[in-house]
C-alpha cells in the first residue's frame, strides 16, 4: 500500500497530479469551498481546501487536506455501489430496506460506501487508512460527498466520467 503526506494548501492548486477541481458555495454562503481529486499512479486522493476566516489577530488562512486516498478501481466501485447498491431495491439488487453501508476489498483496501442522513450525502470511506486530522484517535479516512455536491452541482456525473476512463483502462 502506497503511502502520502497530507496535502499543502498552499501548493494544491499548481500540483501536477489534479485531473478534478471542483467548486461550491460554502455552507455559510460566503466563500467557497474547494476540492481536488488527484491521481498518483494507481491512487486517487480526495482533497479539500477553504479559507480560514481571520480570528483573534491571526490572519486568514488556506486550510486544506487530504480527506481520503484509496485505489484509483475504488472510483468506479463507489459510482457503481450508489446506482447500484443504493439507488436500487432489494429486488432489483439493491441492499436491504434497512442498510446503509457497502463495503469491499479494492486492491488489498477496504472502501465502504454510506449513506448519509444528517447533511444527506455518500459518504466514501477508506478503512484501512489513518486520517490525518487525528493522530492520536484512531480513525479511517471518510469524507462524505453531499448530495447537492453530486447531483445538484454535477459531481456525480464529473466522477462517472473519470470511473468510465479506468474501467477502460485509459486512466
Amino acid at each position: 500500500m502506497k503511502q502520502f503526506t497530507n496535502t499543502d494548501p498552499n501548493t494544491i492548486d499548481d500540483d501536477s497530479r489534479i485531473i478534478l477541481k471542483f467548486s461550491q458555495p460554502r455552507f455559510n454562503g460566503k466563500g467557497l469551498d474547494y476540492y481536488y481529486l488527484l491521481k498518483d499512479e494507481d491512487y486517487l486522493l480526495w482533497v479539500s481546501k477553504s479559507l480560514f476566516p481571520a480570528l483573534n489577530g491571526n490572519p486568514e488562512e488556506w486550510l486544506a487536506g487530504t480527506d481520503i486516498e484509496f485505489p484509483k478501481q475504488g472510483l468506479p466501485w463507489f459510482i457503481k455501489s450508489i446506482e447500484e447498491k443504493f439507488m436500487k431495491t432489494e429486488a432489483e439488487g439493491g441492499l436491504k430496506k434497512e442498510a446503509f453501508t457497502y463495503s469491499e476489498i479494492i486492491n488489498g483496501e477496504k472502501l465502504i460506501t454510506l449513506r448519509w442522513f444528517g447533511t444527506p450525502g455518500y459518504a466514501l470511506a477508506n478503512e484501512s487508512r489513518q486520517n490525518y486530522i487525528s493522530k492520536t484517535i484512531e480513525k479511517r479516512q471518510e469524507f462524505c460527498f453531499t448530495d447537492s455536491m453530486l447531483f445538484d452541482h454535477g459531481l456525480f456525473e464529473k466522477l462517472k466520467k473519470i470511473a468510465d476512463k479506468i474501467s477502460a483502462g485509459s486512466m
